[in-house]
């Protein structure tokens, strides 16, 4: 009976857990920090970043590198990943419980890791490589040294990226300060209130920016908001301050909680992301605000295409119908992890006028897409493939021709839907080129041109007469041949000269698609080159095995669409 009893306890446990969305289990007695340092925080878990959430903590080693990192638990090193971008040198311990701990931006490893992850490279013949040792291999135990800190990938100075993520080690990353804690008593901090009054066709929308009223951590509004229209949304600008924070205190809002009249209609709590959600940050908040005026206003509603798991209890998405011309009490709690909060209040109210039948607009507009269909726009020389799921609410699609083709611009230039729209799925777009040589093909590339002027090339492919290429934001797009070869210039060393430093730097650059491919020896011996993805450097560092006399360095870089640079450099040891 007592056996019964104890299988039944498992059972039900388990299945309680199935139900929880969010959280295994936290017991924060099992980890350290990742730093014997005063913890100063730079980034926060959930933070809207770009395109994404961030996924960790940022832990600023202000401004130095080196700083040892150390195990936040028993494990084995899962996984080590170099790159050029991204996390940069980057660790991943799993531990006895199933979660995994990771380290990003690093430096070096220690000495047995470092020789393990160069005869990789050297077996690879790749600087950039992804590796998963076997389990025995890098056994680890709590507060050992696992790494040194450091500046790599696209950390733009020098901190250590954190996380912690659940039993599944890859997919989902949870709030790591369920373990490490943090002193904050600083609440956040509502800059302004967002109305958003939409028509009865809801892409059409009028929206104000409020100004709030601070009395301690109670916020409110000088006036009654008066709305007109069919449908009511609500935005909050907000930030965080922490105490142990390295910047200007300006971190994501862990939760928000709204309520009209005391019943609550929208919250959010950013305790467990998924890295195939992390999208959804651009409908999270108001896309648009964040690209004009780099403010972040807080969405309390959903847009149709949000289909992140970090909301709880949500009200017809959030939208606010009134029906009456009575006043109505709008309260919003937003809160940071440590429970600090701060309060919004306000009233609302109907005002008795009839609501205007919505216009369409008619300047640009071409057609109407709807958010969870497939979509399309054809003209007889641009195509526009929207697949479902790619919008996150209806978009009156608009696409203008701007100017024509010279030179080596192939194509007009197109101005392709708002670039003020975020996308969450690739799109397509393809082009019809004008006299193109054949002989060029291989060298056209769709270019995207952004709201602030950048140019970029995209991965381009024909399809019969159109180059077609995926693309991620509205903007400017044309076809432009690139015939220019990468540039490969040395930093530190001229032909003929003896070494004198300890490595060889050749910084590389493309004008327009994009180097994809680099390679050095030394010799005719394949060597590490080392690229750090913030300087467009490559780096040799000499080996203990390059023997005195004269030598050849050979650097191949090649770009998207085949042009490719030799760089040869006689030097002296």
């Amino acid at each position: 009976m007592r056996l019964f009893k104890i299988i039944l306890s498992v059972i039900i446990l388990s299945v309680l857990l199935s139900f929880n969305k969010t959280l295994p289990l936290v017991d924060s007695t099992i980890f350290r920090a990742p730093l014997d340092i005063n913890l100063y925080v730079s980034g926060v878990f959930g933070e809207p970043r770009g395109d994404h959430f961030h996924t960790g903590l940022d832990f600023s080693t202000r401004g130095e590198t080196g700083i040892p990192i150390k195990a936040i638990g028993d494990g084995y090193v899962s996984r080590i990943k170099v790159q050029a971008g991204g996390y940069g040198h980057a660790l991943y311990i799993m531990h006895p419980n199933g979660l995994m701990s990771v380290y990003g931006h690093l430096s070096k490893y220690t000495a047995a890791i470092d020789q393990y992850v160069l005869q990789q490279q050297i077996d690879k013949k790749s600087f950039e490589v992804d590796l998963y040792p076997e389990k025995k291999l890098f056994a680890v135990k709590q507060g050992e040294v696992v790494a040194l800190s450091g500046n790599t990938g696209t950390s733009t100075s020098p901190h250590l990226h954190f996380e912690i993520r659940d039993a599944s080690g890859e997919s989902f990353p949870l709030n790591p300060l369920n373990w490490i804690h943090i002193e904050d008593h600083k609440a956040p901090i509502i800059n302004g209130l967002m109305i958003y009054q939409f028509n009865t066709i809801e892409c059409l929308a009028e929206e104000k920016l409020y100004s709030v009223i601070k009395s301690e951590n109670n916020y409110s509004v000088a006036r009654t908001i008066l709305v007109n229209k069919s449908k009511t949304e609500i935005g909050i600008r907000a930030k965080d301050f922490m105490d142990a924070s390295d910047t200007d205190g300006d971190f994501g809002i862990y939760s928000i909680h709204s309520s009209i009249d005391e019943k609550e209609f929208y919250n959010f709590s950013l305790d467990k992301l998924a890295f195939s959600e992390g999208r959804f940050a651009n409908a999270h908040i108001d896309y648009a605000e964040k690209k004009i005026k780099n403010i972040e206003i807080y969405r309390n509603f959903l847009l149709l295409g949000n289909k992140a798991e970090i909301y709880g209890h949500i009200l017809n998405r959030g939208i606010i119908e009134l029906t009456d011309t009575l006043l109505h009490k709008i309260k919003i709690i937003v809160k940071d992890y440590s429970n600090n909060a701060s309060i919004l209040e306000f009233n609302i109210k109907k005002a008795p006028v009839a609501n205007k039948s919505a216009e369409i607009p008619s300047k640009g507009f071409l057609k109407l897409f709807k958010w969870n269909e497939e979509n399309f726009y054809n003209s007889d020389s641009i195509k526009v493939t929207v697949p479902s799921g790619s919008l996150y609410e209806d978009l009156y699609f608009f696409c203008k021709k701007k100017n024509y083709a010279a030179g080596k611009i192939k194509s007009p230039t197109y101005a392709v839907g708002d670039p003020y729209t975020p996308i969450h799925n690739s799109l397509i777009i393809s082009i019809l080129p004008s006299n193109i040589p054949e002989k060029l093909k291989s060298k056209a590339v769709i270019c995207f041109r952004n709201y602030k002027g950048n140019v970029s090339g995209k991965t381009s492919t024909w399809n019969g007469n159109y180059l077609e290429a995926k693309i991620r934001e509205f903007g400017d797009y044309y076809i432009a041949l690139d015939t220019t070869r990468p540039i490969a210039t040395a930093l530190n060393l001229q032909n003929n000269q003896t070494i004198t430093s300890e490595n060889i730097q050749v910084k590389i650059s493309d004008n327009l698609s994009g180097i994809t491919r680099y390679s050095g020896s030394i010799d005719g011996e394949w060597v590490l080159m080392e690229y750090d993805y913030k300087s467009s450097v490559l780096t040799y560092t000499k080996s203990k095995n390059l023997l005195s006399g004269e030598h050849t360095l050979k650097l191949i870089v090649s770009d998207e669409v085949g042009n490719t640079t030799t760089t040869t450099i006689k030097f002296k040891t």
